[in-house]
């Protein structure tokens, strides 16, 4: 049994090589088919759903990584990454950046800065999908007059737990953290902890320099 062990985790090993290799490769061919502006030292792990409107713009900065489907990261509610940019809208991910099972929703802007780390299961609207009016909301074909959009900026450093919900308009500062299952309607300042349904100020996060850590 134990030999039979070890040839699982040495097949699994290639499994999981081969699967890089192949999600890259895919992953590179749906970026180009989308007009995505990326570089080539992307990590990935699963392929993800991509769709960029024409008049839509998807900038990545330098080593973006991310974690896709249900075979990776599996920390329960696996799904594919979704970047879904609509007509003049622009999403914006600076470098460093990883996350997994990221649903990023895009009909006005969206900017995520430089290492920012966003948990499994989490998503990004900037958006309301339908209109708040249920005279346009409840009409058939429905309408999406009124429907409102606002910029979601997460600022540099800031770390956002899984099952998080981001919602239009909302920044997030510079090394915020955000608890796993928060809904962020509203902003949070840089350097502090939200968590909770709607989310609420916790306490200031960790924010020394890291030299000073070392240091200590």
């Amino acid at each position: 049994m134990h030999l039979v062990r070890k040839l699982y985790k040495i097949l699994r090993g290639a499994f999981y090589r081969v699967a890089r290799s192949y999600s890259w490769m895919i992953t590179c061919l749906k970026f180009n088919l989308n007009g995505v502006q990326y570089n080539n030292d992307f990590i990935c792990y699963g392929i993800p759903v991509v769709n960029v409107d024409l008049q839509g713009s998807f900038t990545i900065g330098k080593r973006f990584s991310f974690n896709s489907g249900k075979y990776f990261n599996m920390i329960g509610r696996q799904q594919p990454c979704f970047f879904i940019v609509a007509k003049n809208a622009a999403l914006f991910i600076d470098d460093n950046v990883g996350l997994s099972a990221t649903a990023i929703v895009c009909h006005n802007h969206i900017s995520i800065g430089k290492n920012v780390k966003i948990g499994g299961n989490t998503v990004i609207y900037d958006t309301d999908f339908h209109s708040l009016d249920p005279q346009f909301r409840n009409s058939y074909p429905e309408s999406l007059a009124g429907v409102k959009t606002r910029p979601v900026i997460i600022k540099d450093g800031a770390f956002i737990g899984a099952h998080c919900t981001i919602l239009k308009g909302v920044t997030i500062g510079e090394n915020a953290i955000v608890g796993a299952g928060s809904v962020v309607s509203q902003s949070i300042p840089g350097g502090q902890i939200w968590t909770g349904n709607p989310a609420r100020y916790i306490k200031d996060s960790y924010t020394k320099p890291a030299e000073q850590i070392f240091q200590a």
